[in-house]
């Protein structure tokens, strides 16, 4: 996912996303036979990142807008990996493997998520981090 942009709330919540997007690329790498299923993937990665920086606005808005943008784009990504390891052929092993990866992976990354803290008295500001 070279030259995306994620949009994030501080370094705390930039450290939990490209560590949870880092992962599931790595899930899909491991279950992926041919490199355009790869390639695809990725470009559904992007797009849901596109969609979480776009829907930014929400998390200024404050109380449970904020919480669900900062749970969006994980939770969005999960329901897709889900998904598209249901269309490519992967054998059982691998499904079974991977699947319990993406849920303690996606559990991890939900209760760390709830420690970011969005409050500008703290110094912390919205930036942009390019997952290179």
């Amino acid at each position: 996912m070279n030259d995306i942009k994620v949009m994030c709330v501080n370094k705390t919540h930039e450290y939990i996303i490209v560590h949870f997007l880092e992962q599931i690329q790595l899930y899909i790498d491991d279950i992926t036979d041919k490199d355009e299923d790869f390639d695809v993937f990725s470009n559904v990665l992007r797009e849901l990142v596109a969609k979480s920086n776009n829907n930014v606005i929400f998390s200024f808005l404050g109380g449970h807008f904020t919480e669900d943008w900062i749970n969006q784009l994980p939770m969005t990504v999960y329901y897709a990996v889900v998904g598209y390891m249901h269309l490519i052929r992967v054998d059982l092993h691998d499904l079974i493997d991977t699947t319990e990866k993406l849920n303690s992976l996606i559990g991890e990354t939900m209760m760390d998520l709830e420690f970011v803290s969005v409050d500008a008295a703290e110094g912390d500001t919205y930036y942009k981090v390019c997952l290179n």
